[in-house]
């Protein structure tokens, strides 16, 4: 019996999908390297920074888009990107610049330091702004883990 639940202990080990190294490539670009497989993200934007999800599941990256819309002259893109689902990227304008992310603790959030503060929806990639009951300077509303030093970067903390 106890043969029977490690094996299946390590099956789903072995198919948890999550990033153990990424790299900064140039400012446009990352290689993540996912249960010795690696891949480079190649991206329209000029990376400022990024952070992982303490799974290891999600990155959002923030930075300035490489050609600036005359017609909607945003500010900094945000891109959601899931490891899990065949590195689907999300991206999002926002009209502000972006100093920082953080993960909701026990939530598919993530918040968006901006002068107003959004929230990002992991799974539907939708923006929404942040109301008053939220406060960013509680540290105890976001996820907390001991992270691979690769999983943040952020060129101006």
């Amino acid at each position: 019996m106890n043969l029977i639940i490690s094996i299946i202990i390590v099956f789903f080990i072995s198919f948890n999908v999550y990033a153990s190294g990424i790299t900064l490539n140039g400012n446009d670009s990352i290689t993540v390297d996912i249960n010795n497989h690696t891949e480079t993200l190649k991206f329209d934007t000029i990376i400022n920074g990024y952070s992982v999800k303490c799974s290891g599941d999600k990155m959002i990256l923030w930075g300035k888009p490489k050609i600036i819309n005359e017609g909607n002259p945003q500010d900094t893109n945000v891109i959601l990107v899931d490891f899990e689902h065949r590195y689907k990227k999300i991206k999002k304008s926002v009209s502000e610049g972006v100093f920082g992310i953080d993960f909701i603790k026990g939530k598919e959030l993530a918040y968006i330091g901006t002068n107003q503060g959004l929230f990002f929806d992991l799974s539907s990639g939708n923006l929404k702004s942040v109301g008053p009951e939220f406060d960013p300077t509680d540290y105890n509303n976001f996820e907390n883990c001991d992270k691979n030093s690769s999983w943040e970067f952020n060129r101006y903390p």
